[in-house]
């Protein structure tokens, strides 16, 4: 039975982390074959552009690309798939390299979505967020003036993804205006106004403009 293939915010997640998975893909047709990605997705998609019937059966995840790659040069290639498996464990055991089953590493991606996603419905009861709100809001309306335009929900999706780089680079997650930049898109240079924490800010110009903001 083929796994689980990441979309949305897993997706996103392990990008932002860095790993890396190595994966057995079928065919109808032996061999099988052993890979490196770090988005399963976007390697199906690629490899069914030219064998349509491929599937992937199984993946490890490891911390890096580069362990991976090292990883599947010294595995040979398979005709069974179970096979490919078990040479892929024996490898990463004699280099004493933790593999994650895929499926362990699913459920901790999506414990730590919720985790993040259950902070961010705290802080916005609590009305930490009325900086996101208000910001939010301006830079719809200014956007409007340019032919743009972002939904909240895409804008909370925003400062998800912010939230889990943050995670990644801080080990914090305080979703404070610090996250600014990240959520909200620079806008074109104008004497446009926005409100951030009952303060008049000038413009959207740029990354440092909206660092100012917070």
């Amino acid at each position: 039975m083929p796994i689980q293939i990441p979309t949305g915010a897993e997706r996103e997640y392990l990008i932002i982390f860095g790993v890396a998975a190595i994966y057995v893909a079928t065919r109808d047709q032996p061999p099988c074959m052993v890979r490196v990605s770090r988005d399963l997705g976007r390697s199906l998609t690629a490899m069914r552009k030219r064998w349509p019937d491929t599937e992937i059966a199984s993946a490890f995840w490891v911390r890096d690309r580069a362990t991976a790659k090292a990883i599947v040069a010294a595995v040979e290639g398979f005709v069974s798939p179970e096979a490919a498996r078990q040479e892929i464990k024996a490898v990463a055991a004699n280099r004493q390299v933790a593999l994650t089953n895929h499926d362990v590493t699913m459920g901790r991606v999506r414990a730590a979505l919720q985790q993040i996603d259950d902070r961010i419905k705290e802080a916005n009861k609590r009305g930490d967020l009325a900086w996101f709100n208000a910001a939010f809001r301006s830079w719809r309306l200014i956007a409007k003036n340019f032919g743009r335009g972002m939904s909240y929900a895409e804008a909370r999706a925003r400062l998800r993804r912010a939230a889990i780089k943050q995670l990644k680079t801080l080990g914090v997650n305080d979703l404070g205006p610090s996250l600014l930049s990240d959520v909200f898109p620079p806008l074109p240079l104008g004497a446009e106004k926005i409100q951030v924490d009952g303060l008049e800010k000038r413009g959207f110009p740029s990354r440092a403009t909206w660092a100012k903001c917070a």
